[in-house]
Parts: C-alpha cells; sequence; structure tokens
C-alpha cells in the first residue's frame, strides 16, 4: 500500500491496488485481484511472463498498454474510492460513507463508439460521461459530448402518490467543463476524487 499527499487538498490517501467484490461484500486482496485482472484480459490463456508480476507492475504495464486494474483509495484509514480503468474509461465508484457499499459512481470516457468502432479522443483529454447516485430513489446523467442540443439525458427515480415513478428527459447544458486532462500515469487520479469540488464547477450538474 502507497500513500499519497495531496499539499493542496491537505488529504492524504493511502492505495492499494484491489477491486470490491459486491457478492462477497468485501475488497479483495491485491494479488486476488491481480488475478481478476488477467483473468479479464486473457481468460485461461495468461501469458506466463504476468504470473511472475506484482499488483504494481500490473498497473504500470496496464496503464502504458490500456488495459484493465483497479485501484482502491482510503482516507482516514477507511475506504473511500475505487477506480477501475480500462480501455475506454475510467470508472469511479465512491463508497457510502466509507462502508463498503458503493453509492456514487463517476465515469470518464475515454473516447466514443463511432460506426461500432471505438475512437480515442484526439485532444489528449478524457471527458465526464456520467454520473449515478445509488439508493432507494436512484439517479443518473448521461453527457453527450459529440452534441450541442439535447446533451444530458436525466434518469430518474421519484415517489409520487406513494409509488415509485421513473422520470427520462434530455436537456441541454455548456459541457465545456467535462473536459480533463489525460492521467499522466497509473496513479494519477487523485485529482478526480474531490468529486464536490467537481461538481460545483459543472454548470450541468444540479447543485
Amino acid at each position: 500500500m502507497e500513500e499519497i499527499y495531496k499539499d493542496q487538498f491537505f488529504v492524504m490517501y493511502k492505495t492499494e491496488f484491489s477491486k470490491y467484490n459486491g457478492l462477497m461484500e468485501k475488497i479483495m486482496d491485491e494479488q486476488t485481484t491481480l488475478e481478476v485482472h488477467l483473468s479479464t484480459e486473457f481468460s485461461q490463456n495468461v501469458p506466463k511472463k504476468f504470473l511472475k508480476y506484482t499488483p504494481d507492475e500490473w498497473a504500470r504495464y496496464a496503464f502504458e498498454n490500456e488495459l484493465e486494474y483497479s485501484i482502491n483509495y482510503y482516507k482516514d484509514e477507511k475506504p473511500y474510492c475505487q477506480v477501475t480503468i480500462d480501455s475506454m474509461s475510467i470508472i469511479l465508484n465512491f463508497y457510502d460513507n466509507n462502508i463498503l457499499k458503493h453509492n456514487l459512481m463517476i465515469v470518464f470516457s475515454k473516447g466514443d463508439i463511432v460506426k461500432g468502432d471505438f475512437k480515442g479522443y484526439s485532444n489528449n483529454k478524457i471527458f465526464l460521461k456520467q454520473i449515478s447516485w445509488y439508493g432507494d430513489l436512484g439517479k443518473t446523467l448521461l453527457f453527450y459530448s459529440n452534441k450541442k442540443q439535447d446533451n444530458v439525458f436525466l434518469k430518474e427515480f421519484v415517489k409520487e402518490n406513494e409509488k415509485t415513478v421513473l422520470i427520462e428527459q434530455f436537456g441541454t447544458a455548456d459541457l465545456s467543463k467535462h473536459w480533463f486532462d489525460t492521467p499522466k500515469d497509473y496513479l494519477d487520479y487523485e485529482v478526480l476524487l474531490d468529486y464536490q469540488n467537481l461538481f460545483n464547477q459543472l454548470p450541468s450538474v444540479p447543485a
């Protein structure tokens, strides 16, 4: 486990290359997580060289080759956020009051699907594509980088007359602040962890 101190935020995070298992309701250890990632990428045919990799070595290699790896960030010794990275996206799952249950997901896309193929963005940026709040009444906002009108889609469950009703609607917003610099290395995700500060800068996200 490594420690990362963000001086400008006065926040210290500890990191480990682990992954939350929802069925087991626990965070797997680094070695088990590594085995899961290798199985995801190579199924039953894992090249022998990767069997000797440490979790840190795999994370470095995966970052450089657009493969899957995950990081859990701990704040005040408690699980704070899991970041899962693959060839198409960066997914942040925040833990609910530091217990082992996710209550917020933020997805950054590395590109778009164009005519059935994934095309990475040419501006060396990532795009904030989705925000989902979990709970009894969940809500999801989807953002479209390639649209000027109707570029925000809301899907929300609300209570009406003691019944749960699904609302779906499009809207239009300025998404210019949804672009962020591409992470420079395999641990360069801390700037994305302060989601409240991030939301405050986005006119597309309701206060």
